[in-house]
């Protein structure tokens, strides 16, 4: 079946796309105002949808628990939702530090490594080793700059979603008013 637009299948509530692509790029300029603020809600509203998720699992386990076996698992994934949700709205930062201390922690480990590659190169006849030097030490500076300053690694998820935001809000509207001209030209 085709999805062109025909005369006889014209585009009814056109608009409500625009209305949800002035919403995206909304959202995104209002990230960027206050990124740092912005990934901290963005922490908290994950938070939110962890402990009501683990709420109404550990409520329809206990109604349902003589249909379910086993459902002490269940039961404990569900308190487990909740502990994980009210932490992140009680203690949005600490995603934030769990996040940095997993990147800082792998940037460790693969600065390490290229150090390693680099030294053993150093005798060869390839000058490539500096190269591979100097990108093992940037690579252990932006470790210690997260471990540092972990807002930034934050301001970096912020900027970015921000980004997503506004992208995907042009799209909508671009697609939408595409699609009203082209309902249009056919009518």
């Amino acid at each position: 079946m085709s999805q062109e637009i025909t005369a006889k299948n014209k585009l009814s509530y056109w608009w409500v796309p625009i209305i949800f692509g002035i919403i995206f790029i909304a959202t995104g300029i209002w990230i960027l105002r206050a990124p740092a603020e912005s990934f901290e809600k963005i922490t908290m509203f994950i938070g939110i949808i962890i402990l009501v998720s683990g709420t109404s699992g550990v409520f329809l386990t206990i109604h349902n628990r003589l249909a379910i076996p086993g459902w002490g698992f269940q039961l404990a994934g569900g308190i487990i939702d909740m502990a994980i949700g009210l932490i992140l709205i009680l203690n949005p930062e600490i995603l934030l530090k769990i996040i940095t201390i997993f990147a800082a922690f792998w940037l460790v480990i693969s600065g390490i490594f290229v150090l390693r590659r680099a030294m053993e190169f150093r005798d060869g006849e390839k000058d490539i080793w500096r190269w591979e030097l100097i990108l093992g030490i940037v690579l252990l500076l932006l470790a210690v700059i997260l471990l540092w300053h972990p807002m930034i690694l934050g301001l970096t998820i912020a900027i970015w979603t921000a980004a997503a935001f506004i992208a995907l809000g042009i799209f909508r509207i671009s697609l939408t008013i595409r699609l009203k001209k082209q309902s249009s030209d056919l009518a």
